[in-house]
């Protein structure tokens, strides 16, 4: 039977952090995609990984990967496949950019007969997969596969690979900005990160909350001065003031806050 979870409210475990840092290093390199399926590789087993973006209105796209396979388009499996599976239902499910939405497959779900005998072929017992919006239309999934031999996936793994996903997914939104795959509209990103700590930490004052939203996409303390119109040493007082509020002590800590 199909099991969609929203898991956003979720806690993150703190073993998910330090792949997040590893993924951080490697923003805007040609082994950002390498490291991102080693670091999940490391933390659970699995036998074959999916990473994939999609439109509702254009021809879905980017990559599909496993463990130690250079990228690959993903659009044959978008365009063949994705129609009658039921991960599908979950991409027509989320509701707004903060929900994730986790859907555990087994062969046996799979309507179309076809599709489900190549799974069974494959000798595939599970399939998981995560799914986060993009904007108004997009969205991303990245799906992990247990075949027989590997058995299914542990409700402990099930944890550490929702944390590993809702931590390191907007880190690929920072990633095709960097390396020009996409044109990043800096002033709605950084309205949608005042308003998320406002939602989520109500105790910030509108300056601190603007120099937190800044910090988190990596926004110099010069930089944050200028946008704001104010004095670098001003940014700092508010910076820390900011950060003695929130318990954290770095811009690193403070993205893992808005990214929950």
């Amino acid at each position: 039977m199909v099991d969609l979870q929203r898991i956003d409210s979720d806690s993150i475990l703190p073993v998910a952090l330090k792949p997040f840092e590893a993924m951080v290093a490697k923003l805007g390199s040609e082994r950002f995609y390498r490291t991102f399926s080693g670091c999940l590789e490391a933390g659970v087993a699995v036998d074959r990984l999916y990473l994939i973006e999609g439109s509702a209105r254009t021809q879905p796209l980017i990559a599909e990967t496993e463990p130690g396979k250079p990228t690959v388009p993903g659009a044959t499996y978008v365009t063949q496949f994705l129609p009658s599976d039921p991960l599908q239902t979950a991409i027509d499910a989320i509701r707004d950019e903060d929900s994730v939405l986790r859907l555990r497959v087994q062969p046996r779900d799979i309507v179309v007969a076809a599709y489900r005998g190549m799974l069974e072929r494959a000798g595939v017992v599970e399939r998981v997969s995560f799914v986060r919006k993009l904007g108004r239309h997009g969205w991303r999934c990245m799906t992990v596969v247990r075949r027989d031999v590997s058995g299914p996936f542990s409700e402990q793994e099930m944890l550490w690979l929702g944390s590993f996903y809702r931590l390191l997914s907007p880190l690929i939104d920072r990633h095709r900005v960097l390396v020009g795959e996409v044109v990043e509209n800096r002033s709605n990103r950084i309205a949608e990160l005042e308003q998320r700590f406002a939602r989520r930490h109500p105790s910030l004052t509108l300056r601190e909350r603007q120099i937190c939203a800044r910090a988190a996409i990596g926004i110099s303390v010069e930089g944050c001065a200028l946008d704001l119109g104010i004095g670098p040493s001003s940014v700092l007082t508010y910076r820390r003031r900011a950060y003695r509020r929130l318990g954290v002590s770095s811009p690193y800590e403070l993205a893992t806050l808005v990214l929950r």
